[in-house]
């Protein structure tokens, strides 16, 4: 837009109703968002070595989409793409809420809170946050050196959502499970942490941790010069034996063994509580997409903004997360 004409549009607002205000502040607000998300989406071109139809490395600009982003034309295909092209976002109708939505994930918002901020159906909500999850498993450590202290955490099995083919009996949210301590009811969570960072791993379990189960899950990610320190349970000192690396178990009934303690990882397991409490129950088919969503945010000590989600979900690597 020429400046003259800007002026005159500036000029004009003392003349606009309040009703035509309205409608001016939330087209601006929508384009503001749009804008917003574009300039964080186009990344992902840059980092585009190819186009994402046949592979063919040269594409140029092709004119603009209907809502605005830019299109590309591959040399090779002939055909088009824009920055969403092959991932989840691709289809999404209104990107302008894209930026928001990271930001409501930021805060471990309900799916109706986030709605509420969004403007969007609860249902519409969920999605959004669905599209955001699924590249964030890819953010397990590669290895965990020094101490590293490791246990389980336990969630209640839940057929949350589910309407048909349940293997119990309907009951209301909350209600406890049928058996004391560790049973079919329940979902075991295995989790470790390099002493001295946030470098986590969390994984959810097939069944009852094992020997078998521990070392396969952390076999690969500890170092032979690696302390793992556990807790008295039996599985992590004959998967420590079979690994061939040094394990510190505390006593049961005491805190620490020396040095050696597993306060760290209890720690962990407080914050992905208190990370997954505004939720009111997640379904267990679920739970480790919401694990992996923790983690990301969790590494990151409150450091990592919306941006970062967002680019993260479409593919480009976000290094200060890892």
């Amino acid at each position: 837009m020429r400046k003259r004409d800007f002026e005159r549009l500036v000029e004009s607002l003392p003349g606009l109703s309040p009703a035509q205000l309205r409608t001016l502040v939330q087209s601006v607000s929508t384009l503001s968002g749009r804008r917003e998300v574009q300039d964080v989406t186009d990344k992902r071109i840059e980092t585009l070595a190819a186009c994402p139809h046949c592979a063919h490395e040269t594409f140029a600009r092709w004119g603009r989409t209907k809502s605005g982003d830019q299109r590309y034309r591959c040399a090779g295909c002939k055909k088009t793409f824009s920055s969403l092209t092959g991932t989840p976002f691709n289809r999404v109708h209104d990107k302008s809420k894209l930026l928001e939505n990271a930001a409501c994930m930021g805060e471990f918002l309900s799916v109706r809170e986030a709605a509420d901020r969004l403007g969007v159906h609860r249902n519409t909500a969920f999605r959004y946050r669905h599209l955001m999850m699924p590249l964030l498993e890819r953010h397990q450590p590669g290895e965990l050196a020094g101490v590293a202290e490791a246990d389980e955490a336990f969630f209640k099995l839940s057929y949350k959502g589910q309407k048909r083919g349940l293997p119990r009996k309907p009951h209301k949210r909350g209600t406890p499970a049928s058996k004391r301590g560790i049973s079919r009811e329940q979902v075991a969570v295995l989790t470790a942490v390099s002493r001295g960072s946030r470098n986590s791993f969390i994984a959810v379990l097939p069944s009852v941790p094992s020997a078998a189960l521990v070392g396969a899950a952390l076999g690969p990610l500890l170092r032979p010069d690696t302390v793992l320190c556990s807790d008295s349970a039996s599985a992590y000192k004959t998967a420590g034996k079979a690994l061939g690396i040094v394990v510190r178990q505390i006593p049961r009934g005491t805190h620490k063994l020396g040095p050696y303690h597993i306060q760290n990882v209890n720690a962990l397991h407080s914050r992905i509580k208190a990370g997954l409490r505004p939720f009111r129950g997640v379904a267990t088919k679920n739970l480790h997409r919401y694990l992996a969503w923790f983690r990301f945010f969790d590494r990151g000590a409150g450091a990592v903004t919306p941006r970062q989600l967002l680019l993260d979900a479409i593919g480009v690597a976000v290094t200060n997360t890892d």
